[in-house]
């Protein structure tokens, strides 16, 4: 047993963060003497080593194991099971064998769900588990949970909105109620009546953009930084608000600072103080590039502090906010009888509703891959929470009728690769697929270069590619999408509508697996579509983003003077 003056200076040591001297004093107590508090402690310093080792985090998974295991009707074993999947979520993206302590956790969390089914950590940790092991169902269930709930999370609430996008479980109809429904949860801030500022004394229309994402080559850039470099710029001013944490060394925030007429970062501002902010800069024109992806920054927009606020950009599909005013998509996306499934007025763009601004290297042609090879490759670089269950049955038919395939898959979120192969197993086409680790692609080029050793994409469904289907027409590589319901779904049809290939567009998924075997039939026919698009790429309205910044302009100036 631990005295009490050991104990209390286990916990002042751990309050301070002095890991290193929580560890030192710790390492005599043997592990039948520890309780499950102290092994949450011994964990948690473990994890916090300034040379942490592959040994440290194996070592504080098992420590919080224990802590579950040995009081998990207690806060503390409670706690031992929320650490082992957050330490566990990050650990596997590093090293994959960590993998083991989360599928153990699962048992963990369904055995003490009942005490817990409408704990707001408990929840949470739960949604991480089960997105990391790519367990849909379970899923769906705290999705609904949450929903039919009165818990006033905006963080779980968003999760649970968000989800619902991957997943053709909700009709368009659906998902506004729900979302209008959720935006009852979002608290009003207090703020400025909006005739209280003066916005008369603007020169220019102030235009500003909000995000978490500015930072780090995130694909939102990509879409910004050439719209707003050819703006009109004699008609706005450029505010930037980025919720990303300051970083003088990152070349994306650096490019995006030189391109903005003002800048903040605003990472550690709470909403209060962040409404404060936007309204003292008398912003005109509130652009959010965030939506149900960081849904505890909704408010702002819920409290109507700018006299126009639009959604564009980040999440497609309808806020539920009475107070966003404007979703800007374009035809291909929201057909005209649909508009009223959305609480947003829809404003179109005359083309596509964004444009990519490329990459600073030179564009080739690239060869067919299996001109030179026995293989034909396949090929999906798309976040692997889109690889819906209907996306692998499709996919490993089309792998089934093409016997020297394979699929080559990529993802920019960490995921549990066994998870993903186990479905793929489910179809006996599991030894046809490679899983590329993020990691081991650090530059653009290299991600890029990935589209070398592939002949055709694949595009995922309900939920679209959109930044990895520009990304594959960059480098030459046709995409094949299927039609969707609603804006989330039919990203990839207005893609490809606007580049003229229509003949890569399916009509459902028995016309996707035809398509593919098709393009793959006729070789000619594959090599002729690449050159097609090589040559006509950079003058469509994908990459036209002079032409786009002009429309932008265009229909920003009559969102302001509406």
């Amino acid at each position: 047993m631990i005295d009490d003056e050991l104990k209390n200076k286990i916990i002042n040591l751990f309050k301070e963060n002095r890991f290193s001297d929580v560890l030192e004093l710790t390492e005599k107590i043997g592990i039948e003497d520890r309780p499950a508090g102290l092994e949450n402690i011994i964990g948690i310093s473990k994890y916090n080593k300034k040379d942490l080792t592959l040994k440290d985090l194996q070592d504080a998974l098992l420590c919080f194991e224990r802590a579950f295991l040995k009081d998990k009707n207690s806060i503390h074993g409670f706690n031992g099971l929320l650490n082992i999947i957050k330490t566990g979520t990050k650990a596997c993206h590093v090293v994959n064998r960590f993998s083991e302590f989360l599928h153990k956790s699962v048992e963990y969390y369904l055995s003490i769900e009942k005490d817990y089914e409408n704990n707001e950590e408990f929840l949470a940790a739960g949604h991480k588990l089960f997105s990391y092991l790519l367990d849909y169902d379970r899923l769906k269930q705290i999705s609904k949970k949450i929903l039919d709930s009165d818990l006033r999370s905006k963080y779980l609430r968003g999760v649970a909105v968000f989800e619902n996008n991957y997943h053709k479980i909700w009709s368009q109809s659906d998902h506004l109620n729900i979302a209008l429904k959720n935006s009852k949860y979002f608290s009003k801030l207090q703020i400025k009546d909006l005739d209280q500022i003066n916005y008369q004394a603007n020169n220019k229309i102030n235009l500003g953009f909000i995000s978490p994402d500015f930072e780090r080559n995130h694909s939102t850039t990509y879409f910004l930084k050439d719209t707003i470099k050819y703006l009109i710029k004699n008609k706005f001013k450029i505010s930037i608000f980025s919720i990303a944490k300051k970083n003088t060394k990152d070349q994306t925030q650096n490019e995006l600072r030189s391109l903005s007429d003002a800048w903040f970062d605003v990472n550690d501002f709470n909403n209060q103080k962040l409404a404060e902010l936007i309204q003292k800069e008398q912003i005109n024109i509130l652009v959010d590039l965030m939506g149900y992806t960081r849904a505890e920054r909704l408010e702002l927009f819920h409290s109507r502090i700018a006299p126009k606020q639009v959604s564009w950009l980040a999440y497609c599909n309808t806020s539920g906010l009475d107070e966003m005013d404007f979703l800007i998509a374009d035809n291909n996306l929201i057909l005209n009888s649909e508009e009223k499934l959305y609480s947003e007025k829809i404003i179109k763009l005359p083309h596509i509703w964004n444009s990519h601004s490329g990459f600073d290297f030179t564009r080739k042609l690239n060869e067919l891959p299996s001109l030179n090879q026995n293989t034909f490759t396949f090929g999906s670089l798309n976040n692997f929470r889109k690889i819906s269950d209907d996306v692998v049955e499709t996919w490993s038919k089309i792998l089934h009728e093409v016997p020297n395939s394979k699929l080559i898959l990529k993802s920019s979120t960490p995921c549990d690769n066994d998870s993903l192969l186990n479905k793929f197993k489910k179809f006996k086409v599991d030894h046809k697929i490679e899983i590329l680790r993020k990691l081991d692609f650090f530059k653009k080029e290299d991600h890029l270069k990935v589209y070398n050793r592939i002949d055709l994409c694949l595009d995922t469904f309900p939920y679209n590619g959109v930044t990895t289907t520009f990304e594959a027409l960059w480098m030459n590589v046709p995409v094949l999408v299927m039609k969707g319901y609603n804006f989330n779904s039919r990203c990839g049809e207005s893609i490809m509508k606007n580049l003229g290939t229509n003949d890569l567009i399916s009509e459902n998924k028995e016309d996707y697996i035809i398509n593919a075997i098709r393009l793959i039939n006729d070789k000619n026919a594959l090599i002729n579509l690449r050159k097609n698009i090589f040559e006509k790429l950079m003058q469509s309205s994908l990459f036209n983003t002079r032409e786009f910044a002009k429309n932008f302009s265009e229909t920003l100036l009559r969102i302001h003077n509406s």
